[in-house]
Order: C-alpha cells, then structure tokens, then sequence
C-alpha cells in the first residue's frame, strides 16, 4: 500500500534544503518505491511530502543514500520526525 510521508525540518531555509536536495534528484527519481516528492518553505523552515509504494521503500532511501550523504558532510544530527500516512488512493492528472 503506498504512503505518504512528512517531514519538517524547522529552521531550514529553502538555499539549505536546495543545497542539499538538488545533487540527490536523479537518484531520487529512479530509487525502487519513489513515486513522488512536493516540498516548500514554511513560516518555520521546511518541509518535504513524498508518495512512496511503502514505508520500508523510504526507510530504505534514508539508510541507503541519506545518511551516507549526511556522514559524508560531516553532518552528525539525528533526521526532524517523518509522519507516515497510509493512502488508500493517489493518482495525477
């Protein structure tokens, strides 16, 4: 069953989230689950909502590629929570 995944991250602005968002889009795209990623600032930072095939694909995903980019970059804090929502339907125009 696909799901919704949401995540803020307070105090990050859009040149941070862009910075390092922007070198992960391709892999992004082709990794096995994505379906879709919508993201923008907020009165307090940023957020991120993804459609994935399960939880398990984007745990995957953050193992996988975040973490080893946040290590890489010396970056040693723990994710802000990620909220999963169950969908019953998705679908684009």
């Amino acid at each position: 069953m696909a799901i919704l995944m949401r995540q803020e991250a307070p105090g990050m602005t859009t040149d941070q989230f862009e910075a390092s968002f922007a070198p992960l889009l391709e892999q992004l795209k082709s990794f096995p689950g994505f379906i879709a990623n919508a993201s923008g600032s907020t009165s307090g930072g940023y957020q991120v909502t993804e459609v994935w095939e399960s939880q398990e694909a984007h745990e995957r995903w953050v193992r996988e590629v975040i973490m080893p980019t946040m290590r890489r970059a010396g970056l040693d804090q723990p994710l802000p929570p990620v909220q999963y929502l169950s969908l019953d339907r998705f679908f684009t125009r």
